[in-house]
């Protein structure tokens, strides 16, 4: 029989284990191909419990390449800035360049829904349409290995997230992947299929907050001072609730003393006034009699 005082011991290590993992970073760093600087908080798929962060955690494919898997999707991971706290990423499908769809589809509402990472809401989206027929005004972005005689996939490229009704009412929106590209390419957005390409090629940047995550994981929300910073404070959603308790507190507060100074100070004299007016005129109406 199993000394059930091992067991909880065990259970008890391994719970210290992913407290510290989150709680006290380890100066463990590792590396994967061309990603030499893998430290907290990421970690690599095997690596000791106390190196970094579980939810960060990355993993090195067969052909020696770091790929973070983000919301069932694939990115290889392009490079990480610790200073700036970015990760590069590039859908596992677009990065060669290829005809291809995104892996999975991605749009800034999951990333910004997801509490360890943080973009700019007005980021470029690529994003693929499926339309019954031609449009001509979106020929050259039509997508050729993915159109056929029955439909047309097109893809657009904008520096802002499309939903279904800013397109045409043939189409129907497929996949959309975020996108980072140049200087001059967010000033002037491609317009070709080919330059979307190789738009997509160069990837994307996440910021992460591991601050923002705990705060997520306490009950609040994240209120960053700039939509591309990782600096931010952590709100409760109930902290409306307790200033708005507050402020009726103190108005009913105010109230109750404005009553009692008004009955104590006005009405009671008042009252007593009446009292000893009516008293004397009772007395002189007896003396009258």
């Amino acid at each position: 029989m199993r000394n059930p005082v091992s067991i909880s011991s065990i259970f008890f290590t391994l719970f210290i284990l992913h407290i510290q993992a989150r709680t006290d970073p380890r100066p463990c760093t590792t590396s994967c191909g061309d990603i030499h600087n893998i430290a907290y908080p990421f970690r690599l798929r095997g690596d000791p419990p106390n190196c970094g962060d579980p939810d960060y955690e990355l993993y090195c494919d067969a052909n020696n390449r770091t790929i973070l898997n983000f919301h069932a999707g694939l990115y290889y991971v392009k490079r990480i800035s610790y200073a700036e706290r970015r990760i590069r990423l590039v859908d596992v499908n677009l990065d060669t360049g290829n005809c291809s769809l995104p892996y999975r589809s991605l749009g800034i509402d999951e990333v910004l829904g997801d509490g360890r990472y943080n973009r700019n809401y007005s980021s470029p989206h690529a994003t693929f349409v499926r339309c019954t027929g031609e449009i001509d005004s979106m020929r050259s972005n039509m997508v050729p290995c993915l159109s056929g005689n029955t439909s047309r996939v097109y893809v657009n490229y904008t520096d802002y997230m499309l939903y279904n009704p800013n397109i045409p009412s043939t189409c129907s929106i497929i996949a959309m992947v975020l996108s980072d590209g140049s200087d001059d390419q967010k000033v002037n957005l491609p317009t070709s299929y080919d330059k979307i390409r190789r738009t997509l090629q160069s990837g994307f940047d996440l910021i992460w907050s591991v601050e923002c995550r705990n705060c997520r994981a306490d009950g609040g929300y994240c209120q960053f001072l700039t939509e591309e910073s990782n600096r931010f404070r952590c709100s409760k959603e109930d902290d409306y609730a307790t200033e708005l308790r507050n402020a009726i507190l103190y108005l009913v507060t105010v109230f109750v003393i404005g009553v009692t100074i008004l009955c104590r100070y006005i009405l009671a004299p008042l009252v007593v006034f009446v009292f000893i007016l009516h008293k004397c005129c009772s007395k002189r109406n007896r003396t009258d009699q």
